[in-house]
């Protein structure tokens, strides 16, 4: 018996291996980071782009925004539960996206507005995070970091949009590192989603895949939530995908009120999509005082 389970366990470290080989080869980690468009064909720019855009993002002062690890297509279904997801989302922000033909496609005849923040390149096509909508953003920018020991990079969009109050809506979409000792690295990701937040003036969305699967990760998080004045938006039922029993992915918010959170059951990723629904906060005019004659 002894002799079969240590079979068993060197042709799983050969399988292992022969699967880290693969990755690599087939993987290409840019120098800078890019932004990706959905031009037809998509589009590659430098670090940051502005845009002229007239148009809002929320419907009447309703906004429902929805985060999904998309876990790069590879579960069956994923077209029909990111067509849903769509259909009930102003704002999907996906992480671990890979820009496939099929991706494109789908984006493309959904006509949505897509910005990816490519963390690298699988068999020559992105992967990262990305933002899906009906109106373009004003403004963009990736940033990346990479993984301390396997040296991946996880990417993460901090975006600008419209609202129908004429504010702006600052959205971070952040896939966060993973394989760290300590939180030393995992902060240091977080110095420019801090940075972000602490220079807007309006509602924020900050979002994502965050890879809280420690006290100590949460707590960061939380830390972070508290210094900048952000809430998070939990589920009544939560169902979030969790690791070593915490959840990984989470929407924070401020300056926006929340009507509803919600975790979706899908066996479409390895994620569950969380969702949030919320409404501008309404602007209370000042009424003027007349001096008394």
């Amino acid at each position: 018996m002894a002799k079969i389970v240590r079979k068993l366990l060197f042709l799983l470290l050969i399988a292992t291996v022969a699967v880290a080989i693969y990755v690599y080869d087939a993987s290409v980690i840019p120098a800078d980071d890019t932004l990706v468009t959905n031009l037809n064909p998509p589009k590659e720019s430098a670090q940051c782009m502005t845009q002229a855009s007239d148009g809002v993002l929320d419907r009447y002062g309703k906004l429902d925004v929805t985060t999904w690890n998309l876990y790069k297509q590879k579960g069956d279904g994923w077209q029909e539960t990111l067509k849903q997801l769509v259909d009930r989302s102003d704002l999907l922000l996906l992480q671990e996206a890979q820009l496939t033909v099929e991706l494109n496609d789908f984006v493309n005849s959904l006509k949505l507005d897509m910005l990816l923040a490519k963390a690298f390149n699988f068999s020559g096509v992105p992967v990262g995070v990305m933002n899906l909508s009906r109106e373009s953003a004003v403004s963009s920018c990736v940033f990346r970091k990479a993984e301390p020991y396997i040296k991946y990079p996880k990417s993460m969009l901090i975006s600008y949009y419209l609202l129908s109050d004429s504010s702006q809506l600052l959205v971070i979409n952040i896939h966060s590192i993973n394989f760290t000792f300590g939180t030393a690295d995992f902060k240091a990701q977080l110095g420019v989603v801090e940075r972000a937040i602490k220079e807007h003036q309006g509602p924020i969305i900050f979002a994502g895949d965050m890879n809280t699967w420690s006290d100590e990760r949460g707590e960061v998080i939380n830390q972070l939530a508290r210094q900048t004045g952000l809430t998070e938006a939990i589920p009544s039922v939560d169902s979030r995908s969790k690791v070593l029993g915490h959840n990984l992915d989470h929407i924070f918010y401020r300056d926006l009120e929340l009507v509803k959170a919600e975790s979706i059951l899908t066996s479409s990723s390895d994620h569950n999509p969380v969702k949030a629904y919320f409404r501008l906060k309404k602007q209370h005019p000042v009424k003027k005082l007349t001096p008394a004659n």
